[in-house]
């Protein structure tokens, strides 16, 4: 009996033995890695983006135009377009005691492409680039005096006096970089968003030309092609109408 005992004793050490080593060989078991991989392979797969299109008609301090709008992925997108701003305005002000009529004409025209990426996945803030094509920049004043004057016993009319004609002309292309707040597309079928930047100009083209006692006047007009030179900087404070396509 003992001997049998004994035996048994030894043949259940030997069972626990072989129990243990084929559960540490489960458990080191690679197939859940597989499993691992297959997720991931799955995780991996890109969620589908619908593109959004959207036609933006554009008011601000580089006029009014239009541009269509391109979601190239959930935070980038496109934008080409055009800008026009006519401006006319007549204005009287002074030289020390020389009081004078100044009338401009202002025509600025631009086709741009720019680029929106949202750094931060609200979009709510967009980091945009791009460049526009000015197809015309200019702006010229004509000064003339408003009533004419007086010179010892001598008077002069304004007509004698004479009219100076200063021009500015803005030409090629114009980088452009700002920021663009709130949703660049509709949820449903409208909403605003509004841009705020600046263009970079070229250096500008200037004239300054004279008439009667103005005229001749070379001193004058190297002082303001120096004065205009520094003139490259374009602020743009713009609001964004948008009309959703798709």
């Amino acid at each position: 009996m003992k001997k049998l005992i004994t035996i048994l004793a030894f043949a259940l050490s030997g069972l626990l033995a072989r129990a243990q080593q084929y559960s540490a060989s489960a458990l080191s078991y690679s197939y859940p890695a597989v499993a691992a991989e297959e997720v991931l392979a799955v995780s991996a797969v890109p969620r589908y983006f619908f593109s959004p299109i959207s036609l933006q008609v554009l008011v601000g301090t580089q006029g009014f135009g239009a541009d269509v709008k391109y979601g190239v992925s959930p935070r980038l997108s496109a934008r080409l377009g055009f800008g026009i701003a006519p401006v006319n305005a007549e204005r009287g002000f002074r030289f020390s005691s020389f009081p004078v009529n100044g009338e401009l004409a202002a025509r600025f025209a631009n086709v741009h492409l720019m680029a929106d990426y949202a750094p931060f996945e609200s979009n709510f803030i967009r980091v945009v680039g791009g460049a526009a094509y000015l197809i015309k920049g200019s702006a010229n004043m004509l000064i003339s005096s408003e009533d004419g004057y007086s010179i010892g016993n001598r008077a002069l009319t304004k007509d004698q006096i004479g009219v100076i004609d200063a021009g500015v002309n803005w030409r090629g292309f114009a980088p452009y970089a700002g920021v663009s707040l709130f949703k660049p597309f509709p949820a449903q079928r409208f909403n605003v968003n509004l841009d705020l930047g600046t263009y970079y100009l070229s250096r500008p083209a200037t004239s300054f030309t004279g008439t009667n006692l103005l005229a001749d006047n070379e001193a004058g007009a190297q002082q303001f092609n120096e004065n205009m030179k520094g003139y490259r900087w374009m602020p743009v404070i713009q609001l964004n109408f948008n009309i959703k396509i798709q």
